[in-house]
């Protein structure tokens, strides 16, 4: 009523594949663009004005009279023009910046928005070096690619990665990281010595497991050698010049707690930078939410449409996971814990999953005892403290040191944890000794800390 000549448009993957049940549910929006919108968007503009009929703009849904015409989603034959203008590129400011150098996905996964029905497009490979060179040259810190799976063309992707390792502190400024979402299983010796090769931090990669179960991911119309998978993201986590970052799925077809967990292990075996436990959503537009007959389970009705049970997975179960994965969020994805977590799993025997289970446990417990349902960084070390001290008591001393180093790497602050503090005769001695030896920097702060668990004490301090 505000503004009665104003045309309300709706777009995008939540409404394009249900744009009948969109325009009946909103009828204050006067049409609906299905599929990709870059040119009918445009064609709309013209369309508003007159210049052509609405039936001539691709995609386009609309009300005629007490009807509804319905078109298919649309897509482009090819990738669409630039978008990078100088005024987007004044406006970019040194945030991230996202490049498109393909659109669409040539694989068919059943919990996928595209499932097989999009054409994989590509620009030109001129087209992509030169916005490269562009947006690192911008003032952004990371340039992150959304192409859905960047090497399913394994020799353009290679082209592209040896690109900007070429041009590396030349044309692309030192300190820019880019960012790949990719397939572990198309990893080739060619573009893993390229990774290996390059200097450390220019890359980043995702790469989306969603199961460590080949029977599971065939379910949803994915085919995985798992080991040869294991073995090529194993390779590139271990040559340290990449940060990695794998993600699971909770909630696959088949895929029970105790098979969820078994793969969890593995996949936290690799020692990814960081593990992403997220829950299956049955999206419009997947073959899983088409298709329930193949694929049953029980998903809340609102976006974003989170499975809340599966023949495999009762709601009981799914509780569990998003308890293991809220410990995982705060203890490992943080990067707060690393020293103490890889101890754990490797020399302390404990599963992964039970692991972070035990400790989701108490802190969700200590987060509902809190005033404001929340945990400071001292609360939360004290927690994790007090758990592990049931867990392993006979641990207790190496557990402390390696927690206190974790402080120390990841905290610029000299005050510890109550549970990491130990009354140290010494300490005056040492701060004298460290003061003489290695003089703090004015304005620095200075934290040091007492190991006691080795063969003899040891010292360590971090400015």
């Amino acid at each position: 009523e505000a503004f009665p000549r104003c045309v309300i448009v709706l777009g995008g993957p939540e409404v394009s594949y249900r744009a009948q049940g969109a325009l009946k549910s909103y009828p204050q929006a006067d049409c609906l663009i299905s599929g990709e919108g870059e040119l009918p968007f445009a064609r709309l503009l013209d369309a508003l004005r007159g210049l052509v009929p609405p039936d001539e703009v691709p995609g386009l849904c609309f009300r005629k009279g007490e009807s509804l015409v319905i078109s298919e989603p649309y897509a482009h034959a090819d990738m669409q023009p630039s978008p990078y203008s100088p005024a987007y590129l004044e406006a970019l400011g040194g945030r991230i910046a996202y490049l498109e150098t393909s659109r669409g996905c040539p694989y068919r996964c059943a919990f996928c928005l595209s499932g097989g029905e999009e054409r994989l497009r590509t620009v030109p490979p001129e087209r992509a070096y030169e916005e490269i060179l562009l947006l690192a040259n911008s003032g952004a810190g990371t340039i992150k690619l959304v192409d859905r799976t960047f090497n399913a063309g394994r020799a353009r992707a290679l082209d592209i990665l040896r690109f900007i390792a070429d041009h590396h502190g030349r044309e692309i400024p030192p300190g820019v990281t880019f960012h790949f979402e990719i397939a572990g299983d198309l990893l080739d010796e060619d573009t893993l010595a390229l990774i290996e090769a390059a200097p450390v931090g220019l890359f980043q990669f995702e790469i989306g497991l969603q199961s460590m179960d080949e029977a599971t991911l065939r379910r949803v119309r994915r085919g995985t050698d798992m080991a040869h998978l294991t073995r090529q993201v194993t390779r590139l986590i271990r040559c340290g010049k990449a940060h990695v970052h794998l993600d699971l799925i909770a909630g696959l077809p088949g895929e029970g707690l105790e098979a969820f967990a078994r793969g969890f292990d593995a996949a936290f075996a690799l020692r990814p930078h960081a593990l992403q436990l997220g829950f299956l959503k049955l999206i419009h537009g997947s073959a899983m939410r088409r298709e329930q007959d193949l694929f049953p389970c029980d998903y809340d009705p609102l976006p974003p449409y989170q499975v809340r049970s599966t023949p495999w997975l009762s709601e009981e179960d799914l509780a569990v996971l998003k308890t293991a994965e809220r410990a995982l969020d705060k203890l490992y994805n943080s990067g707060r814990f690393t020293r103490t977590l890889r101890w754990l799993t490797e020399e302390g025997g404990r599963e992964p999953f039970a692991l972070f289970l035990a400790l989701g446990t108490s802190i969700a417990q200590a987060e509902a005892a809190a005033a404001d349902g929340r945990l400071s960084l001292e609360a939360l070390t004290n927690c994790v403290y007090y758990r592990l001290s049931e867990l392993m008591p006979d641990s207790l001393p190496l557990l402390r040191d390696l927690m206190l180093q974790d402080r120390l790497a990841t905290t610029s602050t000299s005050v510890f944890p109550a549970c990491l503090k130990r009354k140290e005769p010494r300490l005056q001695a040492v701060k004298r000794a460290l003061k003489s030896r290695f003089p703090r920097p004015e304005g620095v702060t200075r934290a040091i800390g007492f190991l006691y668990a080795g063969e003899e004490d040891r010292v360590v301090f971090c400015d």
